[in-house]
């Protein structure tokens, strides 16, 4: 990307036309004067910086003011682990470097990364005070910009600024073809963004021109056109984020790609955009395994599938929507009705995750199951077949487990959780570290195995030597865990079905009596031992419910006060339940608004506003 040129004259540096214009819109230089301008120009010095490259703080740079001018800048600070995250984003016709200035500081705990082709004006600190003194408004201009900034920093908590550009570069041959940007742009536009793509005709404009079509757009995509051409690395210098594109049936290259340096950094690790032939299923390619750990996230794109297409520009506009689903027994059957109320909203699930019997539920709709196949596959395995009666002597738990594994791979099979048409994601309880364990590649079914896995009931599952069970006990609702890893995140509306569960008994040495005693207020409603350890086992801390109930957009909360955990029988009152309380809801606070363009969270009510019934 060609950088604009200055030349010299004797012992003077003349600037093209254009810079001079552009300063006179920088903040800094705000109603300063023709003088003040020239004076700057007679004190800077005028270089570019690469995408992804750090900009050095040494020598020359040490204890300067910078000024962008085309481009951008990322601020990187470390966070408490010693890992380097992103706090600011400096664009074009802003400053970076004052507080460095001022105070003459030569440490920089901070560093600056340029997030595309950046062009900079240098002023030293002696040419700065040359300045100053000459011109003291332009002080007065730069407190007022440190004031703007901090007062900024402070409403949006320190985050970066939402991405901008986007790569989508090709990791195989013969794909420069293929209309994913166009058609990820298309959807954009119906959303009512102004998005555009650019591919290698643009390779020979100015950085002044890719800065000023940057801000005419809200969403720019750069168009790869071969693995390893100098504009596939221009695209990749330009991104705030990469897309990697591949053809599903055929092998991934094995050959990482060569990003920039500190591109990873400033823009993530990428994400695999993978591209399936008419017919076929959403499979992985030869060599995904080997290759997973060098990207965020993986899209599968069906031919002629506009909804997937529509769901990534849900994620690249930050208006995916989330939806988790807790644990809870039989009173998980009220997610299915939740689910038929919010489709009939035509609310989109973009991305999906749970716990246990909502794991499931979630993993169904992840696999693309509609509400009526959800429904009759439900009650086929919880009612006619119960999963939950094969008992044997109680050394490791109640029950042996074989006939829940049965019906999971009956009803799942051989499919893996990468393969799955929409990102999902289930969590389990690892006894061994006293951690969640997040599920996200493997088995489907064995993933939806430990997360179903209630403590004394059914066996652990094991993992790498570790001991799995319900990720009730740890986090029946894991709003956090989506929230935390979802990239492109929207609203996030969360079934929380747990309630206060009616386990009460009136004899206060109950557990002291004699077997037959038991048995036989058994029958009245005192808890046996499958009641005690399935409550035990969906509970989980209520410290972390409250958390977790808070990080969601929408909360939803059947109430279904006559509905148990065991109660399987009530399998439609509690799904007539679920859809009641959900329409009621959607009636009184709206849903999410997934075709607006605007900052922040597409949202119909405020942030967590709260649940119902209240």
């Amino acid at each position: 990307m060609p950088f604009l040129s200055s030349f010299r004259i004797g012992q003077q540096t003349v600037y093209p036309e254009e810079l001079r214009e552009r300063l006179q819109g920088f903040a800094l230089l705000e109603s300063v004067g023709d003088g003040a301008l020239k004076t700057l120009l007679a004190e800077a010095n005028w270089f570019g910086l690469p995408g992804g490259m750090l900009l050095d703080r040494e020598g020359d740079n040490d204890a300067a003011l910078f000024l962008v001018v085309t481009g951008s800048l990322g601020v990187f600070v470390a966070d408490a682990q010693g890992q380097r995250r992103m706090v600011a984003h400096v664009p074009a016709g802003e400053t970076v470097g004052e507080m460095s200035l001022i105070a003459r500081d030569h440490g920089h705990s901070a560093q600056l990364v340029a997030l595309r082709d950046t062009e900079l004006l240098r002023i030293s600190a002696d040419g700065f005070e040359a300045l100053i003194a000459r011109h003291p408004k332009v002080m007065v201009n730069l407190m007022r910009v440190l004031v703007k900034r901090l007062a900024a920093a402070n409403r949006s908590g320190g985050d970066g600024a939402r991405s901008k550009t986007f790569a989508i570069v090709p990791l195989q041959d013969h794909l420069e073809a293929a209309p994913v940007a166009h058609r990820i742009a298309n959807a954009l536009v119906e959303m009512g963004s102004r998005a555009a793509v650019l591919d290698i005709s643009a390779s020979e404009q100015s950085a002044e021109w890719f800065n000023s079509f940057e801000a005419a757009h809200d969403v720019v995509f750069y168009r790869g056109d071969a693995p390893d051409s100098a504009w596939t690395h221009q695209c990749l210098r330009q991104a705030d984020r990469i897309f990697l594109l591949a053809r599903a049936d055929q092998p991934l290259p094995l050959r990482p790609l060569d990003l920039p340096a500190f591109k990873e950094r400033a823009s993530g690790l990428p994400e695999l955009l993978l591209l399936h032939p008419v017919g076929s299923k959403a499979g992985l390619p030869e060599h995904f395994s080997l290759r997973s750990g060098l990207f965020e996230s993986h899209h599968h794109i069906r031919a002629n599938n506009t909804a997937d297409v529509h769901r990534l520009a849900r994620f690249i506009a930050g208006r995916a929507v989330g939806l988790v689903l807790a644990g809870g027994g039989a009173r998980g059957f009220a997610h299915i009705g939740v689910i038929k109320a919010l489709m009939e909203a035509e609310v989109p699930f973009d991305h999906l995750g749970g716990t246990s019997i909502g794991a499931i539920i979630a993993s169904g709709l992840a696999h693309e199951w509609g509400v009526e196949e959800l429904t009759d596959r439900m009650r086929s395995v919880f009612v006619t077949n119960n999963p939950l009666d094969d008992y044997t002597l109680p050394l490791i738990a109640l029950l042996r487990g074989r006939k829940a594994s049965r019906m999971l791979k009956a009803n799942f099979g051989d499919t893996r959780i990468e393969e799955l048409p929409k990102p999902f994601f289930c969590v389990s309880s690892d006894l061994t570290t006293g951690r969640i364990h997040e599920h996200r590649a493997g088995p489907l079914w064995r993933a939806l195995r430990a997360s179903v896995a209630l403590p004394g009931i059914l066996p652990p599952v094991i993992h790498h030597g570790h001991l799995l069970v319900d990720g009730g006990v740890m986090n029946n609702l894991p709003v956090d865990v989506m929230r935390e890893h979802a990239i492109g995140a929207g609203p996030i509306i969360a079934c929380d079905i747990t309630g206060e569960i009616d386990l009460q008994a009136r004899e206060e040495n109950y557990g002291e009596k004699p077997w037959r005693w038991l048995i036989k207020n058994r029958m009245k409603g005192h808890p046996s031992i499958v009641s005690i350890l399935m409550r035990s086992g969906t509970v989980g801390s209520e410290a972390q419910r409250r958390i977790v109930r808070e990080q969601a957009d929408y909360l939803i909360e059947p109430p279904m006060p006559s509905i148990g955990l065991r109660d399987w029988k009530k399998f439609d009152q509690a799904i007539r339940e679920g859809y009641e309380t959900a329409a009621a809801f959607i009636e009184k606070n709206g849903v999410p608004l997934t075709h607006v363009w605007s900052d922040g969270p597409a949202m119909a009510i405020p942030k967590r506003a709260g649940s119902f019934p209240s």
